[in-house]
């Protein structure tokens, strides 16, 4: 008896890592993308002037460190509407994959991490679920300063809320922008 018993429950394991194994049929079911490798902030101001700065890695997230960085340059109590364009480059081409990873925006969402100068971000857009996405963005800062602004994109298939932090998922892009404020 106890044989069958080790037997019928070695089975209903077997069925269970079954039903959990990811599905041949459809191998791009994580919303994978393309690697981006460029990033572009486009900062508008209320009186029609617009800044871009530009963020370029050739090998994407992690590897070799960036070969572009640009420094985000603003002025205190003036706030900027900011756009995020991402970019796949390979042999030379740009692709804009900015739509691509918009249509994917209940597993993705931007941060925006301020170190050592005063600012308030507040992201403009939202998902299907009516959660944050962070492709359009308010920013105002207060005072005159240096630091740093961490943008992240966080993947956060089946694991996006309404408020997540910084941290939920795993990062499709980290990087340290150099930020001036004068």
């Amino acid at each position: 008896m106890k044989k069958v018993k080790r037997i019928f429950i070695g089975t209903l394991f077997l069925f269970y890592l079954i039903g959990c194994s990811k599905s041949v049929d459809k191998p791009n079911d994580e919303n994978e993308h393309e690697s981006i490798n460029k990033v572009e902030l486009i900062f508008s101001e209320s009186g029609g002037i617009t800044k871009t700065f530009a963020i370029e890695d050739a090998d994407g997230d992690g590897g070799n460190p960036p070969s572009r960085i640009d420094t985000i340059v603003a002025q205190p109590n003036k706030q900027y509407t900011v756009a995020v364009k991402l970019y796949n480059i390979t042999n030379g081409v740009a692709k804009e994959v900015s739509s691509m990873i918009l249509s994917q925006g209940a597993a993705h969402e931007f941060y925006f991490i301020p170190n050592g100068i005063n600012a308030v971000i507040q992201k403009t857009d939202k998902d299907k679920n009516g959660y944050p996405i962070g492709f359009q963005s308010n920013w105002q800062f207060s005072t005159a300063g240096t630091g740093s602004i961490l943008l992240k994109l966080m993947h956060k298939t089946a694991l996006k809320g309404p408020n997540d932090g910084p941290n939920v998922g795993h990062s499709d892009i980290q990087i340290s922008l150099p930020t001036i404020i004068k």
